[in-house]
């Protein structure tokens, strides 16, 4: 992600001299790169480390333009097959070795559970679209639960590419402009640079507001920030090629400032955290700060912090920044699989260790002799053109083949699921967990159903009944609409909701039922505030909850029952009884007309998923990755003192299907229990079909005795 601190070496004998390093930048890459390493290692000790990548952006900013300005004003052009190639032979080799040796790795030490998303994000790395990838992810409800990939960091290296590749054409284009109009060169420049900064930071703003997930990952919330770079970078070129000198700046003040700008990014890297709205105007400490200290240089005052900056192993840490970043990432992801649990101290002290040892060599061995080498031609802009068209298709092949394989493993796990739920076998899943009716099948015994490798794939993702976060009304049905002697049953609320719905469509489709569904990712079925820090996301729960309370009232006198169920979510906008008195209130108007509610008690949360230690089993046994049952219910539950509010409401509390007195286990009469770390698998949902139904049916909420119960 850093770049070298001048143009490299052309591929004709008339380039210019390399500029000589400038030491405050290289202070900037080291101390960067080390936000975010020790960001990455200690979160909780440097909790706005990431901003060490917006350092690294004004950084681009500010180099690139300055050598395509240099250029455009000393040759009245810009070669932009010269500058790509330069880029390419800087960045790509290093970066394509990692991801090539974090490849090997998944292969080798992951479990087919995470090769498709890793294989996945190492293609988009590759092919440098991860960040708008992972943009995606953020706000797809269904990706919400995705482990971190070994190439998840390469994002930024993404948006830094495709800033390489626009913001040369944007150069060429204000060059062209002012050849055109009649109007001298770099300040044309300057001022097209100064509107594409001005708009990109007026969009950040509104973006981080509305949907701040998103805005993290995009590239156009971020070139504002190489922009800034970009701009100082212009300012500076025309002050030096410009009629009057510039007084020069005194080197008291410019210590100050360099100092200033050196505390504000410790201060950002320590008091900006993972809920910090960003980019948006959190972002302009950090952006402002590396400007600062850019612009000032290394003042000649004794009070400067050149002390600090010149120091060998500051310039050492700034030269192999690149690899550094490349290099840390893929083992804090690694390493916890490998050695079965979390790291302790020791082991992030040893990824720190081995990251630099790791980041010297390349450096020396991979990046110096293709940047600087002739070997084989690679100076030449087709040639580095060609090897990189080679890598990128070697690892394209691979991480394909890495997909394909893994979605082949699904397949045969799915089918196996389906074979084995069509011929149910005597105490499977939930029927194992029945009160006073001990169940035991050897047939069952090291099963796991769906494994680990399809896990994914059990969700009820019926057609039609997933309301994605930025749709606010969708209905979808199951059973005979005009048949009057069945019970219509409105199921409402969030994904926690939708998972019971492998239990009540086979009810739709003995006609015992009309199911109405009408559920929303990340929405529940309250008043109360919605905790996702995207504006957009929580403005569309509250208006899908204004349609679905009309529609509700609307159709009261047809609906016989409400069921709902919610996630007891860890990070709730309200206290518990705000909480609960937000349910109350959109429940009360319905109870008030006569139609009964049916809550759900919320499943058990693991702290992980129990997938990932599934996926490590030699041997499945029903004590395989078991919660202690203390430990399996750290939030709470609104849903249950609402219902004791609510006149007409109940609490259906099927947790002894989930747990037994000690333990929570994660398979159950041979299923997989959960599909991700918050909910229940759609198989084990359907092996509770036959309890809930004799539920409903004792509570007089099936056939003939539903209406007005």
């Amino acid at each position: 992600m850093p770049l070298p601190s001048a143009p490299a070496a052309s591929d004709t004998p008339t380039q210019h001299a390399p500029r000589p390093v400038r030491p405050e930048i290289q202070a900037l890459r080291a101390g960067a790169a080390l936000l975010v390493v020790l960001y990455h290692l200690w979160p909780g000790r440097l909790p706005g480390g990431f901003m060490g990548v917006d350092v690294f952006f004004v950084i681009s900013g500010f180099l690139i333009t300055s050598h395509l300005a240099r250029e455009a004003t000393s040759t009245g052009r810009i070669r932009l097959t010269r500058f790509w190639a330069r880029r390419a032979r800087r960045l790509l080799p290093a970066a394509y070795l990692v991801l090539a040796a974090s490849a090997v790795a998944v292969y080798v030490w992951m479990p087919v559970l995470n090769w498709a998303q890793n294989f996945r994000e190492i293609l988009a790395s590759a092919l440098y679209f991860q960040n708008w990838r992972l943009a995606a992810d953020a706000v797809d409800y269904l990706a919400a639960e995705n482990s971190p990939s070994v190439a998840q960091h390469y994002w930024t290296l993404s948006v830094e590419e495709q800033f390489y590749v626009a913001w040369p054409l944007l150069v060429l284009a204000a060059i062209l402009l002012a050849a055109r109009v009649g109007t001298r060169q770099l300040p044309t420049v300057t001022a097209v640079v100064a509107v594409a900064t001005a708009a990109s930071f007026a969009y950040s703003l509104w973006l981080t507001y509305t949907n701040v997930s998103f805005a993290y990952f995009s590239t156009f919330t971020r070139a504002w920030e190489f922009g800034a770079g970009a701009l100082l970078a212009l300012l500076t070129l025309r002050s030096a090629t410009g009629r009057r000198k510039t007084r020069s700046l005194n080197p008291h003040l410019g210590a100050a400032i360099s100092w200033a700008g050196l505390l504000v990014l410790a201060y950002c890297g320590l008091e900006l955290t993972g809920s910090t709205p960003f980019p948006g105007t959190a972002a302009l400490l950090p952006v402002l700060a590396t400007v600062a200290v850019i612009a000032v240089g290394m003042p000649s005052s004794r009070f400067s912090p050149r002390w600090l900056i010149d120091r060998r192993v500051v310039q050492w840490t700034g030269d192999i920044s690149y690899p550094l970043y490349l290099w840390h990432w893929p083992p804090i992801v690694l390493l916890p699989v490998i050695l079965g649990h979390e790291l302790g101290f020791w082991p992030r002290v040893a990824i720190l260790v081995a990251t630099f040892a790791a980041a010297a060599l390349t450096k020396r061995f991979i990046e110096d002799p293709v940047r600087t080498g002739r070997k084989l031609g690679i100076q030449r802009s087709t040639v580095t053109f060609a090897f990189t068209s080679v890598a990128a298709a070697a690892l394209a092949a691979a991480s394909l083949g890495g997909v394909q394989h893994a979605n082949a493993e699904a397949d045969r796990a799915e089918q196996l699921t389906a074979n084995i739920t069509r011929d149910t076998p005597d105490c499977f899943g939930a029927a194992s967990m029945v009160a006073g009716q001990p169940c035991d099948n050897p047939e069952l015994d090291g099963l796991l159903v769906p494994d680990t490798t399809a896990i994914r794939r059990d969700n009820p993702n019926y057609p039609g009944c997933q309301t994605d976060t930025d749709d606010v009304r969708t209905t979808c049905t199951f059973g005979d609409k005009d048949d009057a002697s069945t019970p219509h049953v409105v199921i409402i609320g969030d994904s926690h909701a939708r998972a019971l719905l492998p239990a009540f469509i086979p009810l739709a489709k003995e006609g015992k039922i009309f199911l109405d569904v009408q559920v929303k990712a990340g929405c529940n079925w309250s008043d109360n505030p919605h905790p996702n820090p995207d504006r957009t996301i929580a403005e569309s729960c509250y208006e899908w909850r204004d349609n679905e309370n009309a529609y509700l009232a609307k159709n009261a006198d047809d609906i016989d029952l409400i069921v709902t169920g919610a996630l007891a979510h860890p990070r709730p906008a309200t206290g518990p009884k705000e909480q609960v008195a937000g349910f109350v209130k959109t429940w009360q108007p319905l109870a008030d007309q006569g139609v009964p509610i049916v809550a759900f008690r919320d499943n058990t949360a693991q702290p992980e998923d129990t997938n990932d230690c599934l996926a490590l089993e030699s041997k499945i046994t029903p004590d395989s990755c078991a919660l202690p049952r203390d430990e399996a219910f750290p939030n709470y539950d609104p849903l249950v003192e609402a219902t004791k509010e609510v006149s007409g409401s109940r609490l259906y509390d099927f947790t002894s299907f989930y747990c037994t007195d000690s333990e929570c286990p994660a398979v159950i009469g041979g299923v997989n229990v959960y599909r991700d770390r918050t909910h229940i698998s759609k198989t084990y949902m359907t092996t509770m079909k036959p309890y809930i139904e004799q539920r409903l049916d004792r509570d007089g909420l099936l056939g003939s005795t539903a209406a007005g119960s």
